[in-house]
């Protein structure tokens, strides 16, 4: 009797499972192959794609048979997001990008039972216009090969992608009699266009050359066919009604609006839709899409009035109605990718629209519930998503407890489940690699994943093994430059090594935080025990990285209490006290340098070799060093008032020594000619970083010096024993 009812729930499994088979159309995982063949070869022929029914929820099941890793999946991005939870999880490897821990062979290492996940979230977003120009201003296509394979490694299923708009907007403009000069104008040079597309500006950095034009335009279609291979979907520039601010030399009765300043640049015009003329530059803007990418397009994007604009007399509601509909003529199925910062866009705006075609990315997650204040933006289907990294900055930083439990929270109380998503959106990708991480993996939990988890495992596949030291330090980071902060905006405090000198310094960019935000003794604490590992862990390019980035921010730290007592030597006149501040200071910033340049990831020279090699023709790369140096440095225009300056500040060896030390040297002399009663003439700060922005001299690309050796100077420094 047992054997005859074992038969027959063995009939019945197969016959369910035909019939689920008969519903399951096989997934191309070809894609996701690939993308193991060229970051972990050596498991290549060992994985094995299979495919999953199609389900409310994206899931993945990984198994092991007969020494092959099995991937079930239901969609492409689960495949993808089961390799790296497969290498993360049971191999204690990752890829980031601050250092890779990936051994030259991975092997296959057995799963005891089956491991099935899955995620309530329907997007999994990625990227911030500005990331195109901090982290990607000037990327091969290798690079973006890897951006993408590590996108989809972290489940990412929507992806900004604008590269190569410039050929669409040079064809738009050729089309409506406008000349060459006219559009060399209006299009900028490649470390500007995030803020050109968002109608911030318009020309700086520029003109593109029409070589660099087509070169951007060939690597977006290697990116579109690749992001199809991997299961990202892209996110194109639309058309909004953003237009030259000489759009009227060529339509005079053309109804614009002069958008003003964005600072000290002269921000792009807004042209009213409901007209012929809006009509006839849509239409040729959206045809020119669909020439040169596709008309398979289902997400475009672009803001109007981002941050700032002149909307007056503007009946929001109607004009964004209108902005739709000529969309949605061109792509009958594409939502609206709006930007969701400050006051944009306005709750008017948002109830004109169609909130079926609409899709709101909330980028203030870590600053605020803007979605609780807002009813959910009006009951617009909505991303949860943080900025990181402004200005693509060096500083270490993250908010772990609230990229990890709010977007939980969020979506449990969404009301209709208007939150669809989560996102990471930032202004520059290329460090504190546990914050992308972290916001990603929380995605692929049906609840708020315990902190305290996640960091044991971070451990293990961050740096291969356990260490009981780097996790007591990583609890303290967590508690600190990686904890929940009282005082919340843009990012956290700066390096006071790279602001522009004066008495009373206290952010480094305009809009940076005025204040510490944590405790900075935790970071020394956590400095001690991570140098601790060093037996262990010194050959790990993690580790070192890790380390080394610590040590970077406890001095950087370090720097604003020797500058206070600098200050304070100087409002009491103690010339010789001011002297001895002054000399340590210089040192602190000097001894940074040294350190940083033990690390590649730190090194200036990569940054703008990478902008040397980025055109053509002399003349492109000659432009695209210049915008390089110039981003980092006063960012522009070139007027004396910009505000912009030091926004995009980087702690690089070679920056440091010959950028921002002949700024603090200059303004320590002043202060010191002050006290000895003399009247120096101010130091003219913008006018040494234009003459550095314009220089060509090269710097290093490979890292020197001992690592540790930096590190326990730096600790000697600040009084820290590092054994």
């Amino acid at each position: 009797m047992p054997s005859m009812v074992s038969s027959i729930l063995r009939t019945i499994f197969l016959l369910i499972a035909l019939t689920l088979a008969q519903f399951c159309p096989a997934q191309n995982f070809s894609g996701v192959s690939e993308l193991v063949r060229r970051r972990i070869p050596s498991l290549h022929r060992y994985i094995v794609f299979k495919s999953l029914p199609k389900s409310s929820e994206e899931t993945f099941i990984l198994s092991t048979r007969n020494g092959k890793v099995i991937v079930q999946a239901n969609t492409i991005s689960a495949a993808s997001t089961a390799v790296n939870h497969y290498l993360n999880h049971i191999c204690h490897s990752s890829i980031s990008h601050a250092a890779d821990n990936l051994p030259s062979t991975v092997k296959v290492i057995p799963i005891k039972r089956p491991i099935r996940v899955s995620t309530p979230f329907r997007y999994r977003y990625a990227l911030n216009y500005c990331t195109y120009s901090y982290s990607y201003a000037f990327y091969q296509w290798e690079d973006f090969e890897r951006e993408l394979d590590w996108m989809a490694l972290n489940g990412i299923n929507l992806m900004l992608a604008p590269l190569g708009t410039e050929i669409v907007w040079q064809q738009t403009l050729q089309s409506l009699g406008f000349s060459e000069a006219s559009i060399a104008r209006f299009i900028p040079g490649p470390a500007y266009t995030a803020w050109w597309l968002m109608g911030n500006l318009e020309g700086w950095g520029g003109p593109m050359s029409q070589p660099m034009i087509e070169k951007r335009h060939r690597q977006q279609v290697k990116i579109l066919k690749r992001m199809r291979q991997l299961g990202i979907e892209p996110v194109l520039q639309g058309f909004p009604g953003i237009v030259p601010s000489f759009f009227k030399d060529k339509f005079p009765n053309a109804p614009v609006i002069p958008q003003g300043l964005w600072g000290a640049f002269q921000r792009p015009y807004i042209l009213l839709p409901g007209n012929e003329t809006f009509n006839r530059v849509a239409d040729l803007y959206y045809q020119n899409i669909k020439k040169y990418y596709g008309s398979d397009i289902r997400f475009l994007g672009g803001d109007l009035f981002h941050e700032g604009g002149n909307a007056q007399g503007v009946d929001l509601a109607a004009t964004a109605s209108l902005v739709q509909q000529r969309m949605l003529t061109h792509f009958p199925q594409a939502r609206w990718v709006l930007q969701g910062w400050n006051n944009n866009p306005p709750p008017s705006l948002l109830t004109g629209l169609d909130k079926h075609h609409v899709l709101l990315i909330n980028l203030a997650g870590e600053i605020a519930a803007s979605w609780e204040q807002s009813q959910e933006f009006g009951q617009t289907p909505w991303l949860w998503g943080s900025v990181n990294h402004f200005g693509g900055k060096t500083d270490m930083g993250g908010q772990l407890p609230v990229l990890v439990n709010e977007p939980h929270r969020a979506f449990r109380n969404s009301s209709n489940h208007v939150m669809q998503g989560i996102g990471i959106l930032p202004e520059g990708i290329l460090t504190n690699p546990i914050v992308y991480d972290f916001a990603l993996k929380t995605a692929w939990n049906d609840h708020a994943p315990d902190l305290n988890q996640m960091l044991c495992q971070y451990i293990l596949y961050r740096y291969g093994r356990w260490s009981e030291q780097l996790y007591k330090a990583w609890q303290l980071l967590s508690r600190s430059i990686f904890g929940e902060f009282e005082f919340k905006g843009e990012g956290t405090f700066e390096s006071i090594f790279c602001a522009r000198p004066s008495t009373n310094v206290t952010s480094v960019s305009t809009w940076g935080p005025k204040r510490m935000q944590y405790n900075p003794a935790l970071l020394e604490q956590a400095l001690t025990l991570f140098r601790q590992a060093a037996d262990k862990f010194a050959a790990s390019a993690t580790y070192q990285y890790d380390l080394v980035d610590l040590a970077r921010q406890v001095m950087a730290n370090h720097g604003r209490v020797v500058y206070r007592q600098a200050m304070e030597a100087y409002q009491a006149k103690d010339t010789l006290r001011l002297t001895e501040a002054s000399r340590r200071f210089i040192n602190l910033v000097l001894l940074q340098d040294s350190l940083l340049a033990t690390n590649r990831h730190f090194l200036l020279g990569n940054w703008l070799k990478a902008a040397q090699s980025y055109g053509d023709s002399e003349a492109d790369r000659g432009q695209s060093l210049e915008n390089a140096r110039t981003q980092i440095t006063y960012w522009g225009p070139d007027d004396p008032a910009t505000r912009v300056h030091d926004y995009a500040n980087k702690e690089w060896s070679g920056l440091l020594r010959d950028f921002y030390v002949p700024r603090w040297i200059a303004f320590f002399n002043e202060l010191s000619l002050q006290l000895r009663g003399q009247d120096p003439p101010k130091t003219n700060f913008f006018a040494m970083e234009q003459a550095w922005a314009k220089d060509n001299n090269t710097y290093p690309t490979e890292p020197t010096g001992d690592y540790l050796k930096m590190v326990d100077r730096v600790m000697a420094t600040i009084g820290l024993k590092s054994d």
